[in-house]
């Protein structure tokens, strides 16, 4: 399976936008809430500086199509200057820059994105990793990757190999990657599937995980009952300067018999990780929450005044998560007054949080 297949729901249809009331146009893509951005936008390593941007400025101006005379008054060698209008920063190719410009376009850009910045960080010195591709079909905010449908498995290993694959590409061609999945009935399907795969592949059953010259563990959506193991294995490549990379780790499970310890253990070997990437989507508020190393955490919510494209409205050094994401989506989904200032609560809005106060509060009781 390719990975055109697995992305291709994710394409939306092109538009056309006019730039800032010039003759001229663009093309661009709007925006799904997982990962689009303009089709025709700078390759991603582009770097952008601030410029003026003139509406139609390359036009010539008044010059008519049938004879070739000019439009301007009467007599006049020479027609008009254009006018000016300022739109903000502009790319090195003249297309406008927007803060949404980072996000993927695609999944296989997802995946490229997050290969880039996996290297970036090893390079850095960074060895445990965690990289995380929310695919809202593929995943649950209690499981993970929960695999419900025929098919999923094998969808989050194809990514898991491209991944692997664009993290050899990136490291170099003698680069010794190995791709651990989580059985041993898995791992073997997989290296008949892929004979010229530029990476090894294990299981978390293999007796030894880590061998000597091994660079970068690669854990593919390693689960509760492999824990143990992937802490272990984790360990011992650390001490012998390897790297590991957890992707799209499902640790947090909600299934019965996962005890206080393991729970614990799980948040320990979690919370020494380093998020080189993540793209969660938000479809109850139409955003998205986007990090890549070694940038901060940035919150994405749509833009009214932009159809299908996001605006960004808030960084942070840490994930944004439950009721902090809800009172900072809120505040911003809050239509503002003339004077620019929110709007004072309603009577419904009002209880509504008083409900969700009491609701915190028996939570922290707990």
């Amino acid at each position: 399976m390719s990975m055109t297949t697995i992305s291709a729901s994710l394409a939306p249809p092109s538009r056309v936008t006019a730039v800032h009331g010039s003759a001229s146009s663009r093309t661009t893509s709007a925006r799904s809430p997982i990962c689009t951005t303009p089709s025709t936008r700078r390759a991603s390593g582009s770097s952008a500086r601030a410029a003026r941007v003139a509406a139609g400025k390359f036009q010539k101006i008044g010059v008519s199509s049938e004879d070739g005379t000019e439009d301007g008054a009467e007599g006049s060698a020479t027609p008009a200057a254009p006018k000016l209008e300022i739109v903000g920063l502009a790319n090195d190719d003249g297309t406008q820059k927007f803060d949404d410009d980072e996000l993927p376009d695609n999944l296989f850009d997802a995946v490229a994105t997050a290969a880039t910045a996996t290297e970036q960080a090893i390079s850095n010195g960074s060895l445990d990793n965690l990289v995380e591709l929310r695919i809202p079909e593929l995943w649950d905010p209690i499981s993970g990757n929960v695999m419900a449908e025929a098919g999923d498995q094998l969808k989050v290993w194809e990514i898991t190999r491209e991944y692997a694959a664009q993290l050899c590409e990136r490291i170099g061609p003698d680069s010794k990657v190995k791709a651990v999945f989580p059985d041993a009935g898995c791992a073997a399907m997989l290296k008949a599937r892929w004979p010229d795969a530029p990476f090894a592949i294990a299981s978390a059953n293999d007796r030894l995980l880590y061998q000597d010259g091994d660079e970068v563990l690669v854990f593919a959506a390693p689960d509760p009952p492999s824990l143990e193991k992937v802490t272990a294995t984790t360990k011992l490549a650390n001490e012998n300067g390897a790297a590991v990379v957890l992707v799209n780790p499902r640790l947090a499970s909600g299934d019965a018999g996962i005890g206080l310890t393991v729970r614990r253990m799980r948040e320990d070997f979690l919370g020494r990780m380093t998020v080189v990437y993540c793209l969660q989507p938000l479809p109850w508020c139409n955003g998205s929450i986007f990090k890549k190393y070694p940038g901060l955490w940035r919150l994405y919510l749509e833009d009214e005044t932009r159809p299908g494209r996001f605006k960004l409205v808030q960084e942070s050094a840490t994930r944004l998560a439950g009721d902090d994401l809800d009172d900072v989506v809120m505040s911003k989904l809050r239509p503002e007054g003339e004077d620019g200032e929110e709007k004072e609560m309603g009577p419904g809005e009002m209880v509504f949080k008083l409900v969700r106060d009491a609701q915190r509060f028996m939570n922290s009781l707990r």
